[in-house]
């Protein structure tokens, strides 16, 4: 990750990353610079921290032969426990500024943090509808430069959303083992151009990060990991479907 501890190990359970990355989608939910945002975050992290192989390693490389671990190492404070007493302190009359500085700095701190370990998810897109090659709407990422990876999530396709009524339906995670077929963009452009295709998804998309299943190599050396990817989800105002909307003109 950086010249002060190891890079974090190839992901090959996909369950341990759960509880971080709801918690890092809560985070995107939440206002910039408010308390709920900075939470969700260092709670992310925190898991975050904990799930990804390689994260003690440089501790445990630490030690000598034979020696054992000191009590108390490895444990990890509850970052967002600290975070609250912090504010507590910091909303007392006359310090409502010093939590609004604490919070607008350690923000991008924890974002940077999290894009790190994560290899930076920012730079791929799990594409499943009209956004794939060769479909009505891939001109909105055909001029990123990048390349396209074959992958599967967990979840399942439902007719709701604008563009079901094009013929695309919209993707729903979940945990019942039920995969869809992607395929990755993988661009250095793609942190540039979030704001643009988040507009033209609207408000019955939202962009979320989930692990994608992929192959790594090739021949009798390849091997299953998981990569965490942004994806578009269903939202609740998303409405279904209905026989005049397959009838007539697409939205």
């Amino acid at each position: 990750m950086t010249a002060d501890g190891p890079e974090p190990g190839p992901i090959r359970d996909p369950a341990a990353l759960r509880g971080a990355l709801r918690r890092l989608n809560e985070a995107r939910l939440a206002p910039e610079g408010s308390f709920d945002r900075l939470g969700a975050l260092l709670s992310g992290f925190e898991e975050l921290a904990a799930a990804l192989p390689g994260a003690d390693r440089g501790r445990d490389e630490s030690r000598g032969p034979g020696e054992e671990r000191r009590p108390g190492e490895g444990r990890r404070p509850d970052a967002a426990g600290a975070l609250a007493e912090l504010e507590a302190l910091l909303a007392e009359p006359g310090a409502e500024s010093g939590a609004a500085a604490l919070r607008g700095y350690l923000e991008p701190i924890l974002e940077r943090l999290t894009e790190a370990l994560l290899d930076h998810p920012e730079r791929r897109l799990a594409v499943y509808g009209s956004l794939l090659p060769g479909e009505n709407n891939h001109h909105h990422v055909a001029t990123l430069t990048g390349r396209w990876v074959e992958g599967t999530v967990e979840g399942t396709l439902c007719d709701r959303g604008w563009a079901a009524r094009q013929g695309y339906p919209g993707f729903v995670p979940g945990s019942s083992g039920d995969r869809v077929a992607v395929k990755v963009l993988e661009s250095p452009g793609l942190p540039d151009a979030w704001e643009r295709l988040d507009a033209f998804e609207g408000e019955a998309y939202r962009r979320i990060l989930a692990p994608v299943e992929m192959t790594s190599g090739t021949g009798a050396g390849s091997e299953t990991v998981w990569r965490v990817c942004n994806i578009y989800e269903l939202t609740d105002i998303a409405r279904p479907v209905s026989a005049s909307d397959l009838d007539g003109d697409p939205a």
